[in-house]
């Protein structure tokens, strides 16, 4: 299996990634990624930018003359059980990659696991976003299996974060359940550093050992990200 595109990495937009954007696509040009998008935290976590930021990220990435195709978006955070994101509406609607996951001193890391557990099934259900980052393994638990079911049901991928795999046969429960289920997965970086970009060895010998099935890997193929995501190559 072959990652052709990391999609989740972090500039020093984030408030704690080290490198400009075109730092991270360099990297990525030299692991020999054809994509990588940048998803720096949003402004409900700590040292995250404001909105404005975002409003130029279409004009920032397409600024850059390097032989990648850099997407714009988003690592969002949840603000209410309602499930809304902190970034304004308007401003989601023009994101190419919009995710969201669960991370310390945001509304979510005072809840309780069925409060988490509703919120990210209702923000799966308003429509923005395209993927649940590091579900398992790391910050706060939610109850898993109704989590993959809205996943299914509103296509959103959950991800399989090669930064993040400190308990194995967690991990690996996580997929195989995926797999079960017929969940899409991405495999990501998380990035906070260019050398961590397309850093997915460890990921991907993991899926071999699962068995996951290639088909529901999302960001194996060009045709495979337009087709999930909405957006052009």
């Amino acid at each position: 299996m072959n990652i052709i595109a990391d999609l989740h990495t972090h500039s020093l937009a984030s408030g704690h990634g080290i490198d400009t954007i075109r730092t991270l696509a360099d990297f990525a040009i030299r692991k020999g990624l054809q994509g990588i998008a940048i998803t720096d935290h949003g402004p409900g976590i700590a040292g995250g930018p404001d909105p404005i930021y975002f409003m130029s990220l279409k004009r920032m990435t397409r600024g850059i003359d390097l032989p990648i195709r850099i997407f714009y978006g988003i690592e969002d955070d949840i603000k209410n059980r309602k499930g809304d994101l902190t970034l304004p509406e308007y401003i989601l609607k023009d994101m190419e990659i919009v995710l969201t996951g669960l991370h310390p001193f945001t509304w979510i890391a005072d809840q309780g696991s069925n409060a988490r557990t509703e919120a990210l099934i209702n923000a799966m259900g308003k429509g923005f976003v395209q993927a649940f980052t590091h579900p398992v393994g790391t910050y706060y638990e939610i109850d898993l299996d109704p989590v993959l079911d809205a996943a299914v049901t509103h296509k959103v991928a959950m991800e399989l974060n090669a930064t993040k795999l400190g308990n194995r046969s967690l991990v690996m429960s996580y997929l195989e359940k995926c797999a079960k289920k017929g969940a899409a997965i991405v495999v990501n970086s998380d990035a906070h550093l260019g050398e961590e970009v397309g850093s997915f060895h460890d990921a991907l010998l993991i899926l071999k050992e699962v068995g996951f099935p290639e088909k529901l890997v999302v960001n194996q193929s060009r045709e495979a990200i337009a087709a999930f995501f909405g957006i052009t190559w």
